[in-house]
């Protein structure tokens, strides 16, 4: 065989690997398993939560309504094509949410793409999520705890009685309790038998309080002392 043709048959099989190798690769791609991005950001964001409230009066919709007009305030067309957006020259006023808008947070959070690094991903985050809050993870990790509510008799109902009793009991030997419920006079504050109306709207305003890890004191003192 002369020099010439060896040659080229080694430049075939070296081609034919490269190819194959290729085919590996591409077909490996192809046959990674895809996610829906809303799957995702519990998997990689659980810090954050796909908004879910229909009207887009919602302040969490307006809120990231405006933010949206604000991360394209420069272009000419929109990222997503929103019916309902135009250009702005001046300052992003506060508005409600277009359907449209909203309609595309969902259709886009259903898409499925292969991991995280999608730039649909960071889109859907960025444009259609909140804060995880303390209430959200009493929802979903609280063994079906469910958070009080401050109802008319709230003072003397029976579960409210029990975590107040339970709140008094836990900082009976402080000067100061854990909430400050009693502020500068905690030892008066612990003797009343009706529960303070500082101590279930300190509940409420705990429960709003952005937080994603279970193993906080802002999460177990909500379970604890807000829940039945």
């Amino acid at each position: 065989m002369t020099s010439s043709l060896l040659t080229k048959s080694a430049l075939g099989v070296a081609g034919l690997g490269t190819a194959t190798t290729g085919a590996i690769y591409f077909g490996t791609d192809l046959l990674k398993s895809k996610k829906t991005v809303s799957e995702l950001i519990k998997d990689f964001k659980k810090d954050k939560r796909l908004i879910s409230a229909k009207e887009g009066s919602d302040l969490k919709w307006k809120a990231a309504w405006k933010h949206y007009r604000e991360s394209n305030k420069t272009r000419n067309k929109d990222e997503w094509i929103v019916q309902g957006w135009s250009k702005v020259d001046g300052a992003i006023e506060d508005a409600d949410a277009p359907k449209d808008f909203i309609d595309k947070c969902k259709s886009k959070s259903s898409q499925k793409i292969v991991d995280e690094k999608d730039p649909l991903f960071s889109q859907v985050v960025s444009y259609c999520t909140r804060d995880t809050l303390v209430s959200d993870l009493i929802e979903e990790y609280g063994n079906g705890k469910k958070l009080l509510v401050k109802g008319s008799d709230f003072a003397n109902d029976k579960d409210w009685k029990a975590v107040w009793d339970l709140y008094r009991k836990d900082n009976d030997s402080a000067s100061k309790d854990r909430w400050e419920v009693g502020k500068s006079n905690w030892s008066s504050k612990k003797s009343e038998t009706t529960v303070p109306a500082e101590f279930a709207d300190e509940c409420l305003k705990k429960a709003q309080v952005p937080e994603y890890r279970t193993e906080n004191l802002s999460y177990t003192d909500v379970l604890k002392y807000c829940t039945k």
